[in-house]
């Protein structure tokens, strides 16, 4: 009887012809999410990620409105790498389907952690106590923020006591 070897995840999921689409389309992906990390400064890809690719529109979601609009400027500069990158050894086809990438969205998702980044400080932050919006409400004068402020006084107030 020969030994047989255990074959590696990638590989059966590769092999299975119901989970091979899936297994391509993530990998379309992940070469769509490197060219553009390869392509961008520092600082700008740690904070962008390819999301999805709808016929030749390519997504691109970010962590905020800063960054997204510093992405907006390098555009050209994306759409030009996803032209001009090479094919790898065995993936031309697959490569001819990025480089017909012509628009690049950007969309902004605030709650997205990006992978390695922390939540952020002022989620984990507890609201301001009932009696420090209710002092600062008393110093004000009457306005449209007072009485905003006093609403959210009163609403805490009650969701301490629920």
């Amino acid at each position: 009887m020969p030994i047989r070897t255990a074959k590696s995840a990638g590989t059966l999921v590769r092999e299975n012809p119901a989970l091979k689409p899936v297994h391509d389309r993530l990998a379309a992906l992940s070469r769509l999410q490197k060219t553009i990390a390869d392509t961008l400064p520092v600082g700008l890809k740690d904070s962008c990620r390819v999301a999805t690719v709808e016929g030749s529109t390519l997504v691109i979601a970010t962590a905020n409105g800063a960054t997204a609009a510093r992405l907006k400027q390098m555009l050209p500069r994306l759409l030009e790498a996803l032209r001009s990158a090479r094919p790898e050894p065995g993936r031309g086809e697959n490569r001819m389907k990025e480089q017909q990438v012509t628009v690049i969205t950007v969309l902004v998702q605030p709650n997205f952690s990006f992978a390695g980044e922390s939540a952020p400080a002022h989620a984990a932050r507890p609201p301001l106590p009932p009696a420090m919006l209710a002092e600062l409400a008393a110093k004000l004068t009457d306005s449209p923020l007072k009485r905003t402020i006093t609403r959210l006084a009163a609403k805490s107030k009650r969701g301490l006591t629920d």
